[in-house]
């Protein structure tokens, strides 16, 4: 019997030798827990010892005398799988199989006929129960035999669960009621097809709300999505649900089982090598340091000890070194290659190499070590199988549980010689480049006033050689914005840059009589930065490098007050708006007190930027440089409209942010970029 997306599935009714061979042929025998396809049982299932609070749980609510739902949910590494394929093999080894069926999607095996979505699910289900009881088999082969086409991946689920699951559990509920309840283990629902979860949730749920079927017990695994709660709750099923959140287990708990699977590892190593153990002391630093590099990931620490265990005649490396190579990759005295195939090794063992490669590869080159919350915000939605990958690379990105704290890449230099060969490099840095663009276009919604705002105050105020008394409005400024020591830190500011030699003695403010430091800015380099900077030609009718010539040909002393300016209009520098001698703020002339209101809104607007968006605007440019050309033409389009479209905008929130040194940097670099076709 042949499959196809464009022809109709039909069964084979010659006789009921020949429907069930049509009914087998739709199993996908890959998803049963206990398929030759998986690792063997040592290796997919959890280590006799471990996760006993866990089964704990699951085997208290499987005594419930009612269907009851168990839903085991934990994020990416905890376990899951393993605590399903041990509980699975439990179950039918017991003297009366207590084990329904199973069925273990896999992200992994995507390209294994039924492995990763719902074409098969319910034949695969209803061919292991009729396996299990022969009057449930007899009202599949019947099912099949009315409808030929009801194993069509195309059948709605709901028509299949009541034909090939509902009606033959009926039938066998006078045997069933006698023994245990029978249970149903189903693995990673999250990793069949997203727009069909909250189906198969609800066809769930019907089972077990069922009047006339034996009781039945369903254990789900899954990661923690938004989108199963909301099914859940769509299907209103709270009192037949026992939930068990593996990330709520205790950490001394995960660590104690941890640190047990590399020791039993160690111990089975050493026995198939003929080694003598470790003196007790330097093995229990090994196992501790290995705990630490799975960070609490079972999923990190099975990869870990597979690495210990593979043979690879192509480059030899013994149980010693590989020990080594996994507590510090960075070893000067371990060989390159060695370390790089660990690399490889932890990188294939993960649920999707390709999309690893480029996680990883995004990591190693950010510029500065994120958190994860604001590096899943810098790469958008698009990303979402972010934290599922690093969390699979443990033993060499670290992502804490704290989500306060930056993702660590471990041994950084070896992983960026490691990751030079590979494409994936050059897209991540386009990648950063575009997330960078992309979250800096979504931020300034409006355009900015900035140059309008300092074009005003710099053709309103001229500095006048002998003002009349009272007359300056510079000073009358300074005197009205600043307190006494930013007012004598700024004279003194001024008056090093006007008496470099000559007579006079320099104003030596004491040390107490410092500004306030809530932006930095280094007046002396800032203005050195502007005189070097020289905008090339075809950028000149641009806004921001119209503000920068126009800034670079003002006075001395109007540049610093502008400088002042916007230091002084941080919400957290203001001060009581009095001069020092007591003289109302009506004394600031109307041309500062309008760039102080708008700089201070800016500055506060500022304020509340992500650390995601602070990163984009400080290194965008350095991502799009460090790509050295720019071949993606998506990017290509979106550099050019950034470019035109929003440079002031970022011009404004970089100078309240890290100051117009840090802007003249970012522009010399972005003006060099060719983003031409």
């Amino acid at each position: 019997m042949n499959y196809t997306a464009n022809r109709t599935l039909v069964a084979d009714t010659t006789n009921d030798e020949t429907i069930f061979t049509s009914l087998s042929a739709s199993v996908a025998h890959g998803a049963l827990f206990d398929s030759r396809l998986w690792d063997s049982a040592q290796k997919r299932e959890c280590l006799e010892g471990t996760r006993m609070s866990i089964f704990e749980q699951i085997e208290g609510a499987l005594q419930a005398n009612k269907s009851t739902m168990i839903w085991l949910s934990g994020s990416p590494g905890t376990g899951k799988s393993a605590i399903a394929h041990t509980l699975a093999r439990r179950l039918k080894n017991l003297e009366t199989s207590r084990l329904a069926g199973t069925f273990f999607f896999s992200r992994k095996h995507k390209d294994m006929s039924g492995k990763a979505g719902l074409d098969f699910f319910v034949p695969t289900l209803a061919y292991q129960i009729a396996k299990s009881k022969h009057m449930a088999k007899d009202i599949v082969v019947n099912a099949i035999r009315s409808d030929p086409a009801i194993l069509d991946p195309r059948k709605p689920l709901a028509d299949q669960f009541q034909d090939l699951i509902v009606k033959p559990l009926e039938n066998v509920q006078i045997a069933w009621e006698r023994l245990e309840p029978k249970v149903l283990v189903i693995d990673a629902i999250d990793a069949c097809e997203e727009d069909r979860i909250c189906e198969l949730i609800s066809c769930l749920s019907d089972l077990l709300r069922q009047p006339r079927i034996p009781t039945v017990h369903i254990l789900i695994t899954s990661r923690p999505l938004d989108v199963i709660d909301d099914a859940f709750e769509a299907t209103s099923c709270e009192e037949s649900m026992h939930r068990i959140i593996l990330d709520d287990v205790d950490v001394d708990e995960i660590h104690k089982d941890i640190c047990l699977l590399f020791k039993r590892a160690l111990e089975r190593n050493y026995r198939n090598y003929g080694m003598e153990h470790l003196e007790s002391k330097l093995e229990d630093e090994t196992i501790l340091c290995l705990a630490d590099k799975a960070n609490g990931r079972f999923g990190a620490a099975s990869a870990m000890m597979r690495f210990l265990e593979v043979n690879d005649d192509d480059i030899p490396c013994d149980f010693e070194e590989k020990l080594k190579i996994m507590k510090d990759p960075g070893d000067e005295y371990l060989d390159s290659l060695q370390i790089f195939r660990f690399y490889e090794f932890i990188i294939n063992s993960s649920e999707n190499p390709l999309r690893a490669y480029r996680h990883l590869s995004t990591v190693v080159n950010l510029a500065e070590p994120l958190a994860f919350p604001e590096l899943r915000k810098l790469l958008g939605s698009l990303e979402r199988d972010l934290l599922s990958i690093l969390v699979s690379l443990s033993p060499i990105v670290r992502v804490p549980v704290d989500d306060s704290c930056a993702v660590e890449v471990l041994h950084k230099e070896s992983l960026r010689a490691f990751l030079s060969t590979h494409s994936s490099e050059f897209h991540a840095l386009q990648l950063l480049a575009h997330s960078s663009l992309r979250m800096m276009r979504d931020s300034f919604i409006c355009r900015s006033d900035f140059k309008n705002v300092l074009q005003r105050m710099m053709t309103q105020i001229p500095i006048q050689v002998d003002p009349p008394p009272g007359g300056d409005k510079l000073m009358n400024f300074l005197e009205s914005c600043l307190e006494q020591p930013c007012y004598e830190a700024f004279l003194a500011s001024a008056w090093c840059s006007y008496t470099q030699s000559g007579p006079g003695t320099r104003c030596n403010i004491p040390y107490h009589a410092q500004p306030c430091d809530s932006i930095p800015e280094d007046i002396p380099k800032a203005r050195s930065a502007l005189k070097e900077f020289q905008p090339r030609s075809e950028f000149h009718d641009l806004q921001v490098f119209e503000l920068l010539i126009e800034l670079e040909a003002q006075p001395e002393m109007l540049f610093i007050v502008i400088l002042w300016a916007i230091r002084h209009a941080h919400p957290s520098a203001s001060h009581d708006n009095h001069s020092t001698n007591g003289s109302s703020i009506s004394l600031m002339p109307s041309e500062l007190d309008d760039i102080m209101r708008y700089v201070r809104k800016g500055i506060e607007q500022s304020s509340y930027s992500s650390t995601a968006l602070r990163h984009a605007c400080q290194y965008w440019s350095s991502y799009l440089s460090q790509a050295q050309m720019i071949t993606d033409g998506r990017l290509r389009t979106f550099f050019r409209a950034f470019w035109k479209d929003k440079l002031l905008s970022w011009f404004e929130r970089q100078w309240y942010l890290g100051g117009l040194e840090s802007c003249i940097a970012i522009l010399h670099v972005a003006q060099d970029i060719n983003f031409n076709e």
